[in-house]
């Protein structure tokens, strides 16, 4: 008898321990500052009419997240650029903007986003609820590249279009929208649904899984599809785009904040682009890594 009820206790105390779940939410407290980091790592090649062209280019940013108000479960943040980069280069041709470089005679386009900030309204689960400040951030980024009335308004739609409320808000949910809408247990998985129109329409189908927990970090698995299927424009040229693809990947999260301490991404993304009157196969891999850390 003294046997049965050990072992019936001991199957108790396992189940409990098997049934245990973690709620990955975001939870940041008020007052709290992170530091993160997002770079991406891409090899895009093409090829019309038999000639193939290659690029490789690199795009970094630095922010600082400051939490500074607690609306319910959301939380309101102000974000501020310390660093923006890009460095393309292919066919002979080389490109670097940096925010950290000012060079006495070589205006910078990227100088105005040096302490750049705006503010973001962001959900328990990731989804960015609003934007706001953006409009004024680039007035203040233009006043920063030049004092030319004639110039201002030109380089103001210029960076519009790079720096708006719906395109940041697709980036920032692109990078942080990866919690479930419930607890989990180990070995559990989800389904995030999400579409971006940065530079072309992209639709993402990614399954996490939470893999396993060690202390306070949630380690998580990521795999899924991508699309892309329709039109954009570059330059004044209208583009369609019909590609498909995959990323693969794995992240941590801090189960008490919902902090995405480190992440590693790999996609690819392949098929017909249709440009100009011309047909291009097309190809891209590449690689995004974000870190995130608590900076006070």
């Amino acid at each position: 008898m003294k046997l049965l009820t050990t072992i019936a206790c001991f199957l108790i105390v396992t189940s409990s321990f098997a049934q245990k779940t973690y709620t990955l939410k975001q939870a940041f407290p008020v007052g709290k500052k992170y530091a993160y980091t997002i770079n991406s790592d891409q090899i895009i090649s093409q090829k019309v009419d038999g000639k193939e062209s290659n690029y490789i280019q690199n795009v970094g940013t630095d922010y600082t997240f400051e939490i500074t108000e607690a609306k319910a479960l959301d939380k309101n943040i102000k974000v501020v650029y310390n660093r923006v980069r890009i460095k393309s280069a292919g066919m002979g041709n080389e490109l670097i903007l940096d925010s950290d470089i000012n060079e006495v005679g070589k205006p910078n386009p990227f100088s105005g986003l040096k302490n750049a900030s705006f503010s973001m309204l962001l959900s328990a689960n990731g989804s960015v609820k609003s934007v706001s400040g953006v409009e004024k951030m680039v007035t203040d980024m233009v006043g920063k590249i030049t004092t030319d009335t004639a110039q201002t308004r030109a380089v103001k739609a210029s960076l519009s279009k790079q720096f708006n409320a719906e395109v940041i808000k697709q980036t920032m949910e692109s990078a942080l929208k990866i919690s479930p809408d419930k607890p989990v247990k180990v070995g559990d998985s989800w389904t995030i649904v999400s579409k971006v129109n940065i530079t072309m329409p992209i639709e993402s189908t990614t399954k996490y899984t939470l893999k396993e927990v060690k202390g306070n970090i949630g380690v998580l698995t990521v795999s899924g599809n991508l699309l892309s299927k329709g039109e954009f424009e570059v330059m004044g040229t209208k583009t369609q785009t019909d590609l498909k693809g995959l990323n693969i990947g794995d992240a941590q999260v801090d189960l008490t904040t919902g902090m995405i301490s480190s992440g590693h991404t790999r996609l690819e993304l392949y098929g017909k682009i249709k440009s100009a009157g011309s047909e291009s196969d097309f190809d891209l891999e590449g690689i995004t890594k974000i870190t995130g850390k608590e900076i006070n």
